[in-house]
């Protein structure tokens, strides 16, 4: 089945992960108890940026991974608009960073080089510096080897990177596993990046697409649930023995992605490209919404409500940057200036 044929639970899933990546950054349940709000920004919410990768490696890789010549093209067309969304967004912030004391850091220009490779220079623009390093990668591995060792090879990452981050506890009890860590943290934050975090899931929407059927319904909602179930139970056994450096990383974090994106594949029909619009937007625009509530709170005094109550506070943030993507959307759209999304 052609991926064009099967776009619209994934379309309808972008709009849900640019929610859940706003809940991760507001917390919504905080104020009504950690260990829920914990399962749900730290552990469920955790699929929306692998989702975003395997939306990519679907639509990228076959033409890598079949034999044809369309790989270049496709790559090269993906790099100019993930690289103009990041110098964008990028822009888009130089003043909260400006604020904020960005540029007044210590080392600045090794760490802003640091930032911009790997780190982002805001909280949620790794994902960009992420999906590029990824895509070049995999693309490149996909010209050199066979799928299979790409996706053993994409895994071994996977698996270092896993170690530098929700396992990171244990990796720093063994002093040759810190003291290599030691040395990838200095020129990056994290290891869910575009080296570690990124290809695992870029590869795996590429074989998802070169499937010629998707898988039956009743095993994807099984393995769904299972892997999820799973999924939940690590994040609760490794945040309760206080092992995680960070938490976006977890074993059973691929299963899960894996049959998410076959759930997803079973709603059939057209994409929606003012659905991926919004998505894209609220994902960009999000943390400038949290800063501009926060502001407002604070002039009308109403801190309490609108910062201190977690659940109102992830609200309004969604709801107006829900409202600012569908104006923006409209906006560019009957300018003819979609496209570049």
């Amino acid at each position: 089945m052609k991926p064009k044929a099967r776009n619209a639970g994934i379309d309808y899933f972008r709009l849900i992960a640019a929610f859940l990546v706003v809940a991760v950054h507001t917390s919504p349940l905080t104020s009504v108890d950690g260990t829920a709000d914990f399962v749900l920004t730290r552990v469920v919410a955790r699929v929306a940026v692998p989702f975003f990768f395997m939306v990519s490696g679907f639509f990228l890789l076959p033409g890598y991974m079949n034999g044809q010549d369309t790989g270049p093209g496709k790559l090269c067309k993906f790099l100019q608009k993930t690289a103009m969304l990041y110098g964008i967004t990028i822009l888009l912030y130089l003043p909260i960073n400006w604020y904020a004391g960005y540029f007044r850091m210590q080392l600045l220009l090794p760490n802003l080089i640091k930032d911009i490779i790997f780190d982002g220079t805001f909280y949620h623009l790794w994902y960009f510096p992420a999906a590029i390093t990824g895509a070049t990668l995999v693309c490149l591995l996909l010209e050199k080897f066979k799928s299979g060792h790409v996706v053993l090879i994409t895994l071994i990452l996977y698996l270092i990177g896993l170690l530098g981050d929700s396992y990171y506890g244990i990796t720093e009890q063994i002093s040759f596993l810190k003291s290599f860590y030691d040395v990838i943290f200095l020129f990056c934050d994290y290891t869910r990046n575009g080296l570690f975090f990124a290809p695992a899931f870029f590869m795996l929407g590429g074989i998802i697409a070169g499937q010629s059927h998707p898988y039956p319904a009743k095993e994807c909602w099984l393995g769904l649930s299972v892997s999820l179930a799973l999924m939940l139970a690590e994040g609760l056994c490794l945040h309760g023995f206080d092992l995680q450096r960070h938490d976006s990383m977890y074993f059973m974090l691929l299963p899960c992605m894996f049959f998410l994106f076959q759930s997803l594949l079973l709603w059939k029909g057209q994409g929606n490209k003012s659905l991926r619009d919004i998505s894209v937007i609220i994902y960009l625009i999000h943390p400038f919404m949290i800063v501009l509530i926060r502001g407002f709170a604070k002039v009308i005094k109403l801190q309490e409500i609108l910062v201190g109550n977690s659940v109102i506070h992830y609200l309004a943030v969604a709801v107006c940057s829900a409202i600012a993507a569908i104006v923006i959307t409209v906006a560019l759209e009957r300018k003819g200036q979609g496209e570049w999304l």
